[in-house]
């Protein structure tokens, strides 16, 4: 996360009960379990990066690497993954060019997750983690660094993350999505010296709307079953 390791345990704790309301409300109407799952994972993540905060600080830089790439398995492989797919799980009575669509753009993002993760996961050499500026930066190195821009990586991940968003059917989800996209923006534009951190706090913060919809869209119906 961003700012300190207090901002990142406070949300952490924050989404836990969200998290805990979003899954057992999800229960009643299994297409959305995988979606209501983003407030426990954003709790995790947040978590994990209070974890760096704290090693950071205390120089054990073992731990700063173990925790560090607990953070980017959740922001650069777990979201472009998982996101298309949820909407995929939610969207099970959709046209199927929309479902074909949303199933497209889950298999590229998990593959193109893999593909900016894994090097840093498994070379020591390929992240390296500092705090810039009161946030964390994430430096990694990619194995796209000498063929494409990193801006152009950027394109790429919010348009599976967002795009599979704004593609849903449902209002309250393509109404998430723009809000991310708005998130997205204001980190690269303030903080692109520690992006990754700055954009995962704010989806994190953002995720809290995820227990307000299923509240609007899926308690009612368990209140009436």
């Amino acid at each position: 996360m961003c700012f300190s390791a207090t901002a990142s345990f406070t949300i952490a704790a924050i989404l836990a009960p969200v998290a805990a309301y979003s899954l057992v409300t999800a229960r009643v109407e299994p297409r959305w379990l995988a979606f209501a799952a983003y407030p426990l994972a954003f709790g995790l993540q947040q978590a994990i990066e209070g974890v760096v905060w704290l090693s950071l600080a205390s120089g054990h830089s073992q731990m700063v690497a173990l925790a560090g790439r607990g953070f980017l398995f959740f922001s650069h492989f777990f979201w472009p993954a998982w996101v298309p797919f949820s909407v995929y799980c939610l969207e099970r009575a959709a046209e199927p060019w929309r479902r074909r669509w949303l199933l497209a753009l889950a298999i590229v993002g998990a593959l193109f997750g893999l593909s900016i993760s894994l090097p840093s996961l498994l070379f020591d050499h390929w992240l390296s983690v500092e705090v810039v500026d009161g946030s964390i930066e994430y430096n990694t190195v990619l194995l796209y660094d000498d063929l494409v821009a990193r801006s152009v990586l950027k394109v790429i991940y919010a348009a599976v993350v967002v795009g599979a968003l704004v593609l849903s059917t449902e209002r309250p989800v393509q109404i998430f999505g723009a809000v991310i996209l708005v998130s997205l923006l204001v980190a690269e534009h303030f903080f692109a010296h520690a992006f990754i951190s700055v954009w995962c706090f704010f989806a994190a913060v953002l995720s809290i709307y995820v227990g307000v919809m299923l509240a609007i869209r899926v308690a009612p119906r368990e209140r009436v079953a």
